[in-house]
C-alpha cells in the first residue's frame, strides 16, 4: 500500500501561495482511500486546499485527533467543501475545554461548533473510545493508555465539568496507525497522550514494527529530561523517520534533527511525506 501525507495547514510555511497558522490538518492518501485528519484552526484551510489543488469532495472521511480548536476550527469549512462525510473521533471532542495562563485566566479552546450545527452540514459522527478500523491498513487508535513516567498531564489545559474547572486528561487524544510495506506510520495530531505512550500502544495493538511518526508531538514545552528520554525511547522503538509539525517546537525539532539526521523531516505546509 502506497501512502502520501500532505500538510494542509501547520504553523510554518516555506512555499509560495500557501498560508501558515497555529493548527494542523493533514491529507492522508492511500491507493484507494482519502482521509482528512484534523482541520486546523480554520484560517488557512480553504486557501491552502485550493492552492494545493486538493478536492475535498474526493475524501471518504474526516478524523479528529482531539477537540482543541486548532485542530477542529476548520471543520465547518471542510464539510462545506467536501459535502456530507463521516466524522470519526472520541466522545470527548465536544467537552468544554479551556487553556489556562499563568495568572489563572481561562480561555475557551475547545470545539468552536455544536454537534447539531455540524450535523446540519452533513457530518455523520462516529464517536467511540475504542480503536476503529477506518479502512484496510488504517486504524484510528482510540483512547491511549498512559504508561510512561515522564509524559505528565499539562496543567495549562483544563476542562469544565458540572461548573468546575479541572486539569484536562485529554482522553480524546488519538492517532492514526497506518500499516505500510516499510512498517507502521503513526500520524499524531498533538500527542497530548504522550508521544511514547502512543507509540507503545501502537506496537501493542498492531504488532507491526514502527517506521515513521508524522504530525504534532507536543514537545514544545518539554524540559531537557523529557526530551532526552523521548529521544532514547524513539531510538529503542527503532523509529526511522520523524516528519514532525505544529506543536513540536523549534528547540525540540533541533534536538530531533541532531539525533536522527537524515531521518528528520521538517514537515510544514505543502510538504508531502511518501511511503
Amino acid at each position: 500500500m502506497s501512502l502520501r501525507i500532505t500538510v494542509v495547514t501547520e504553523n510554518s510555511v516555506t512555499k509560495r501561495n500557501l498560508v501558515a497558522e497555529h493548527g494542523l490538518s493533514l491529507l492522508i492518501e492511500t491507493d484507494n482511500y482519502k482521509l482528512l485528519f484534523d482541520t486546523g484552526q480554520g484560517l488557512a484551510l480553504e486557501s491552502n486546499v485550493k492552492n494545493l489543488q486538493i478536492n475535498l469532495q474526493e475524501i471518504q472521511a474526516i478524523a479528529l485527533s482531539h477537540g482543541h480548536n486548532d485542530h477542529t476550527g476548520g471543520l465547518k469549512q471542510a464539510l462545506t467543501l467536501s459535502g456530507p462525510k463521516p466524522v470519526y473521533g472520541h466522545p470527548g471532542i465536544f467537552d468544554e475545554k479551556y487553556s489556562v495562563n499563568g495568572e489563572g485566566q481561562y480561555t475557551p479552546n475547545g470545539m468552536p461548533f455544536g454537534k447539531s450545527e455540524l450535523e446540519q452540514l452533513g457530518a455523520e459522527f462516529h464517536l467511540q473510545r475504542e480503536p476503529i478500523q477506518l479502512t484496510s491498513g488504517i486504524l484510528l487508535c482510540g483512547q491511549v493508555p498512559r504508561v510512561t513516567d515522564f509524559e505528565e498531564l499539562n496543567p495549562h489545559f483544563a476542562v469544565k465539568k458540572e461548573g468546575q474547572y479541572e486539569i484536562d486528561p485529554l482522553w480524546d487524544d488519538q492517532a492514526l496507525f497506518i500499516d505500510t510495506p516499510k512498517g507502521l506510520v503513526v500520524v499524531v495530531g498533538c500527542s497530548h497522550s504522550g508521544l511514547i505512550n502512543i507509540l507503545r500502544y501502537a506496537r501493542q495493538i498492531t504488532a507491526v514494527p514502527l517506521y515513521a511518526v508524522v504530525g504534532g508531538t507536543h514537545l514544545v514545552a518539554a524540559n531537557e529530561e523529557r526530551l532526552h528520554k523521548t529521544i532514547e525511547e524513539l531510538k529503542l522503538l527503532q523509529v526511522e523517520k520523524l516528519a514532525v509539525s505544529h506543536c513540536t517546537g523549534f528547540y525540540a525539532q533541533m534536538k530531533l534533527k541532531e539525533a536522527f539526521g537524515q531521518g528528520f523531516v521538517l514537515n510544514n505546509v505543502g510538504h508531502t511525506f511518501m511511503v
